[in-house]
């Protein structure tokens, strides 16, 4: 599709719901008459090994859209969810991608839980004009590998790193730090971010120990993560390998030895790892399900969550609810579906649904938020099938977040004005 052709659309589409939010029928009954709802494109692996995840970053996009047509849609319109299944595959995500612009007309698209999704849903996006919302972390935050209609409101690896590190280093638990990970791009942004903070903070940074993406067998790189000799050992692994990872690393014993912190984990790998497992493993998260006793949102969301999936949400599920009701109430408050308006709308905004406030950054688009870090329960202190965590630190603000400078960007520009 053109540049010229889809902003003809999207002015058609903004056209119509603009005539539709001065009309003098009541909210209610504008939605009963049948208007053209505006389309929300989803993305996510329905099929494949992060289908459960899938499933409730799903059911948080429908409380989010739930709760914007609450308060009378976007131009008077109702939200719909059109979802697509990106089957765990660069490839397929891409093309569904591509459907939801050209097939279903969605003027927005939001999804992807891994960083090849986003990539492809990115490229598919700034191509066509249309901006992406990631739920999974925001990892394309350097210049020259993002475009400006991209956004994540979820962290980014340098966000998750930096707030580990800067608590480890609060908490006094050592100036030796050493690494476990998977060899790939993603885990490679957290040694960037944990040897910088080394840096500033006087600590020994000893390095890495690689293992490959997709092992379950972690016992053989034990023995020289233990070798270090380190005070402190961050564990960057996701799904699976995680899960092997934090029951391996508990029958080596090496937390006798370091202090153990996941970079980031979320409550669906604590389950599957099994009760106890994590127990006095401390692990970077966006969110919590026991922040609902501090937030009223918060309950409000959890309780909506539990009745609708039968379990508590994850952390990844409030960053997919506010990913997608600040990209839809900003749409509501600019009056528009042209997405340069939006972007520029976007850039800078600051907001709070599910935690403290939260503002999107406009040099680079990252959303300077909250990181809490959780402490792992034993079995017998868990009070039911999801309280594996006490959060016992939130780290905020700027001081988890890279500089603009540090990924190239101008700090006195918005995003928008700079690529």
């Amino acid at each position: 599709m053109s540049q010229t052709t889809r902003r003809t659309m999207l002015k058609t589409l903004a056209g119509a719901g603009a005539a539709a939010a001065v009309s003098e029928v009541p909210f209610v009954n504008r939605l009963a008459l049948g208007q053209q709802p505006i389309k929300l494109g989803v993305v996510v692996p329905q099929t494949g090994p992060m289908a459960l995840e899938a499933q409730e970053m799903l059911a948080a996009t429908q409380i989010a859209v739930e709760d914007v047509n609450a308060e009378g849609g976007v131009m008077g319109r109702k939200v719909e969810m059109v979802v697509r299944d990106s089957e765990f595959k660069p490839e397929v995500a891409k093309r569904k991608a591509t459907e939801l612009i050209e097939v279903e007309k969605a003027p927005f698209l939001v999804g992807a839980i891994v960083g090849f999704e986003g990539i492809a849903m990115a490229e598919v996006g700034c191509k066509n004009d249309v901006i992406v919302s990631f739920f999974g972390q925001n990892f394309l935050t350097v210049k020259g590998k993002m475009c400006k209609y991209q956004f994540g409101n979820n962290l980014s690896p340098y966000q998750t790193a930096a707030a580990a590190a800067h608590f480890v280093n609060q908490q006094k638990m050592g100036k030796k730090w050493h690494m476990l990970a998977n060899n790939y791009s993603w885990p490679q942004m957290f040694e960037r971010a944990y040897s910088l903070v080394a840096k500033q903070v006087g600590a020994e940074w000893t390095g890495v120990t690689w293992a490959p993406l997709g092992t379950r067998d972690f016992l053989p790189f034990l023995p020289k993560v233990a070798a270090a000799k380190a005070d402190v050992v961050f564990i960057t692994t996701w799904a699976a390998d995680q899960v092997a990872c934090a029951k391996q690393v508990q029958e080596f014993g090496l937390a006798r030895q370091a202090q153990v912190i996941h970079s980031i984990t979320e409550l669906t790998f604590a389950e599957a790892a099994g009760k106890g497992v994590y127990e006095n493993f401390y692990s970077g998260m966006p969110w919590y399900w026991s922040l609902k006793d501090k937030y009223p949102a918060a309950k409000k969301y959890y309780d909506r969550h539990f009745a609708m999936r039968k379990r508590a949400p994850g952390g990844y599920t409030a960053s997919t609810y506010s990913t997608v009701r600040v990209l839809l109430d900003t749409a509501r408050e600019v009056k528009s579906l042209e997405t340069d308006r939006i972007t520029r709308a976007l850039e800078g905004r600051k907001f709070q649904y599910l935690k403290g406030p939260e503002q999107i950054r406009a040099c680079d688009h990252v959303n300077i938020q909250e990181v809490f870090l959780g402490k792992g329960k034993s079995a017998s202190a868990m009070k039911d099938n999801w309280d594996f965590f006490d959060v016992v630190q939130a780290v905020g603000g700027e001081l988890t977040a890279e500089s603009c400078e540090g990924e190239g960007f101008d700090p006195s520009k918005p995003l928008s004005q700079q690529i």
